[in-house]
Parts: structure tokens; C-alpha cells; sequence
């Protein structure tokens, strides 16, 4: 199995009894987070799964256990250390991505680290994928096509939730799919 890093934003700031309930239904490897002035609040997960659709799927229906709390959006994080950027794609090394951005191999020119601290530094994924395709000719998605799936799909299935229109959904995604 392999360890997928994403985010789930919330339709709203959990209560503290309901960050507990998150917590006790599975999402103890999912920090709770939100933005500044009390927006966007989310999960970032850190969960194993034999794919990435799985480990967003097996978050969703955990969230879905705790009553008032749903999912609005999917996405990934961009900060990356060069591990997770190896992992995100899938076909080079940390190492690999290492001697790139010293400059020991490859054209030059791999994009700067977005934070460098106490031996840490944080990339963007964005600019590192586009890097890779446009500079190395890799064969790598700009964006997850699971992470663009289960967003379109959630963002969707909000649509629906605000339109009272769920079982409509569901009736119309069983027959397409």
C-alpha cells in the first residue's frame, strides 16, 4: 500500500465534539486546519490505500459518519519536501529529484524551495510537475485525475445537497455508471 497525502475542506469549522467523533470514526491520520478569520476549514490526511481514490473515498465515508459534517472539496497540498514530489510522481527517486535541484543532472534551472528551514526544504508541487514535464519531457499529470475526479464529484454531490436533489444524484450516477 502506498501512503496518499490530500485535503478535504469541510462545509464548516468542526465543534470540538465533533473533531473527537472525527477522530474515534478513523481520522486519526487527518489533521484538522482552517484559514485565517475561521475559513476554509479542512482535513489534511496522510492515509495508506491501495490508491488514491481509495484513501479519499475511505476519508469521505468517514467524515459522512459524523452528523452535520460533510465534504465541499478535495485537493492536494502543494508544499512538497522532494520525497513526497517522488511519490507524487510515481516514476523518479527522492535522490533523482535531489541531483536535479543541485543542479548535478538535468538542464538546470529546478524551481527553488518555497521554505528552507533547519534541514526542511518545502517545494511546490505546481512548479516542480510543471518543471519535470516541460524541462525532462516526463509523463506526469499536471493534477491527479483521482483528486480531480472525487473533487468534481463532491463538489457535485454539494450542488445536489444544496437543491435538495441527492437521490436524484444517486439515481442518475448508478444508471451512468
Amino acid at each position: 500500500m502506498t501512503m496518499w497525502d490530500f485535503r478535504v475542506s469541510l462545509n464548516r469549522a468542526p465543534t470540538d465534539e465533533e473533531a473527537d467523533a472525527l477522530y474515534e470514526a478513523g481520522l486519526d491520520d487527518c489533521s484538522i486546519g482552517g484559514g485565517p478569520g475561521g475559513i476554509d476549514h479542512y482535513l489534511m490526511c496522510d492515509r495508506e490505500a491501495d490508491s488514491m481514490m481509495d484513501a479519499i473515498a475511505s476519508v469521505i465515508a468517514q467524515i459522512k459518519t459524523v452528523p452535520g459534517l460533510w465534504p465541499i472539496a478535495v485537493g492536494e497540498d502543494d508544499g512538497v519536501t522532494l520525497g513526497d514530489a517522488a511519490r507524487r510522481h510515481g516514476g523518479r527517486t527522492q535522490a533523482s529529484l535531489r541531483q536535479l535541484a543541485a543542479g548535478q543532472r538535468g538542464p538546470g534551472g529546478f524551481p527553488a524551495p518555497l521554505i528552507e528551514a533547519d534541514n526542511i526544504r518545502l517545494y511546490s508541487w505546481a512548479e516542480i510537475s510543471e518543471w519535470l514535464r516541460t524541462r525532462m519531457g516526463d509523463d506526469i499529470p499536471p493534477e491527479n485525475p483521482d483528486v480531480a475526479l472525487a473533487d468534481a464529484l463532491v463538489r457535485l454531490s454539494c450542488r445536489a445537497r444544496a437543491a435538495h436533489r441527492e437521490d436524484g444524484l444517486r439515481h442518475l450516477f448508478e444508471a451512468i455508471a
